[in-house]
């Protein structure tokens, strides 16, 4: 593993890249969201607000179509995709081959927030995982599939079988949990039973690049001195961000800001993915200096995002 890299500024001002007269939204980057379910609509919202204020050009939002009446008004600048649904108004199986259609013009997928714990909806985010071909962003919701998908496969093959299939995807799979869904992560895995969410809010350093190369993927930890691991053993820690980011749909607006800056950056996701942590940070420390840290709601992270970029491009 190499040595950690400690981010306590923009590290890679390159990506924050002044645009060219001549420049159209299809250079910034196609996102696709997969978010929202009946109950738990105010995830997808937030992802989408998030993607936009971080300079994405394009984002189509993809749920379940009887929701239809609530993001077609509250997100004018969206496209639409109205998918198949389980009788609990959650994402079904037969949404897979629409959203793989429409996956094919997309840069990025963000899967996860609000889309229930349906076992169907379960399943259909597994296979989106080994289906796709692309950077996906998985938080939320997606990661209980990941745990539950893990669990199904270790019952029935071998550890070494589950990380040669992990390895064999051809997306670039970006993890964002807590320390929380990094304990059923770990535990899906069978790894040490003293990873609990407890042991590893205090040891971000050593499980995340445990998890990135078993499952070969990027794993954003969140939480005080939010934790990125790579499968190559890259390690970068973020100093910027504290009590305020503790707020529901926080991880959610996080998401979205990866997601646009991967999108944005097809060629440096590493950099990419650190950058989107540090806005993030950077986003609920000034609405912690405006409104007072306790005040502090995602849609306020959301709200100060272009100030954080803003003062990011001044650096």
């Amino acid at each position: 593993m190499a040595k950690p890299i400690y981010q306590d500024k923009v590290l890679y001002p390159k990506l924050l890249w002044s645009r060219p007269l001549h420049f159209y939204k299809s250079e910034a980057g196609k996102i696709l969201v997969l978010a929202g379910s009946k109950g738990m609509t105010g995830a997808a919202i937030l992802i989408c607000e998030a993607v936009f204020r971080s300079g994405t050009g394009i984002l189509l939002l993809g749920f379940p179509e009887s929701l239809k009446g609530i993001y077609r008004g509250v997100l004018p600048e969206a496209m639409t995709l109205e998918l198949p649904e389980t009788p609990g108004h959650s994402l079904a199986k037969k949404a897979e081959k629409p959203i793989l259609d429409n996956a094919r013009s997309c840069d990025v997928v963000v899967i996860g927030p609000g889309l229930s714990q349906n076992a169907e909806t379960i399943q259909l985010v597994w296979e989106l995982v080994f289906a796709l071909d692309k950077a996906v962003v998985l938080d939320a919701d997606g990661l209980t599939a990941l745990a539950k998908g893990i669990e199904v496969m270790l019952s029935k093959e071998s550890e070494d079988y589950l990380i040669e299939y992990f390895q064999g995807k051809s997306c670039e799979l970006i993890i964002t949990p807590h320390p929380g869904e990094a304990a059923r992560v770990a535990s899906a895995l069978g790894l040490d039973k003293k990873f609990t969410s407890h042991y590893i809010e205090n040891h971000k350093e050593e499980v995340g690049p445990i998890i990135a190369k078993k499952l070969s993927c990027t794993v954003v930890l969140k939480g005080h001195d939010t934790t990125i691991a790579t499968s190559r053993g890259d390690v970068i820690i973020n100093r910027l961000g504290g009590p305020e980011l503790a707020t529901a749909g926080s991880g959610d607006v996080l998401s979205g800001i990866i997601g646009s800056f991967v999108g944005q950056n097809p060629d440096n996701h590493l950099e990419a993915i650190a950058t989107a942590v540090y806005l993030h940070g950077l986003a609920g420390k000034i609405a912690k200096e405006e409104i007072g840290e306790r005040s502090v709601i995602a849609s306020d992270i959301v709200r100060y995002l272009p100030k954080s970029i803003k003062k990011a491009e001044e650096e």
